[in-house]
Formats: structure tokens, C-alpha cells, sequence
């Protein structure tokens, strides 16, 4: 995204496809600089053409509203939702040991940094 400077967005939605559009998103941003929000609208047609729809300001939060109905889903919550299934990235074990019936049996975790913790064996 572009204002005072090249900037990347803080979030990028991706809208339902419409009779005349086939990709479409919705980058949303703040200006390092001068602090505005900023909108930019990428519709791809059917027939290849491209249409970019940009704005600043209220004109940007107006824009934004105006496609809220049409979110398809957002590239954030996307990568929260691949953090939060299994352990991600860096991974650690954790060893517990668990009494059950007078037997002592140790259960292996593997763990990441994100709080997400999975069994791998009992032994």
C-alpha cells in the first residue's frame, strides 16, 4: 500500500466473488507517517480487466464499511487459526508423570510458544 511511503497492510480481507468480479480484496492499513487509515479496493474481471479502488481518510472507513457484508474471511484470522490447532513453528517436550491405579505412567507433550500442547505417547 502506498500514502506518504510504501507501507504493508495491517490486514487484507477477501470479499465473495460477484457477477462481474472474481478476485477480490480489501487491504486495509495505517500510514506511518501522517497516522491516516487507508482502503484499497483489487477487483479482478471476468474478461481480465483490473479495477483498484483507493482511498484515505473517512473516505477509507466508508469504504471499509461498505464491504463489511462481503467478507469471506480475513487474512489474520487465517494465521490465528493455524496457531491455534497444533503446535506451530518451535516445538518442545514436556514429560508427566501420572500415577493411575498404583502404576506410574509418563505421558510425552510436544509443546510450541504459543500455548499449544499435543500428546505424543504414553509409556
Amino acid at each position: 500500500m502506498r500514502h506518504c511511503c510504501q507501507f504493508k497492510a495491517d490486514d487484507i480481507y477477501y470479499l465473495k466473488e460477484t457477477n462481474l468480479y472474481v478476485k477480490r480484496t480489501l487491504s486495509i492499513g495505517f500510514c506511518p507517517i501522517c497516522q491516516k487509515p487507508v482502503a484499497e479496493l483489487v477487483e479482478i474481471r471476468f474478461d481480465g480487466a483490473f479495477n483498484r479502488d483507493y482511498q484515505f481518510g473517512i473516505k477509507a472507513n466508508d469504504l471499509a464499511m461498505k464491504y463489511k457484508d462481503d467478507i469471506v474471511y480475513s487474512m489474520k484470522e487465517c494465521n490465528y487459526q493455524k496457531l491455534k490447532s497444533k503446535p506451530f513453528g518451535w516445538r518442545y517436550g514436556v514429560n508427566k508423570s501420572v500415577k493411575i491405579n498404583g502404576k506410574e505412567k509418563i505421558k510425552q507433550y510436544a509443546c510450541d510458544f504459543y500455548g499449544n500442547k499435543e500428546l505424543i505417547k504414553t509409556a
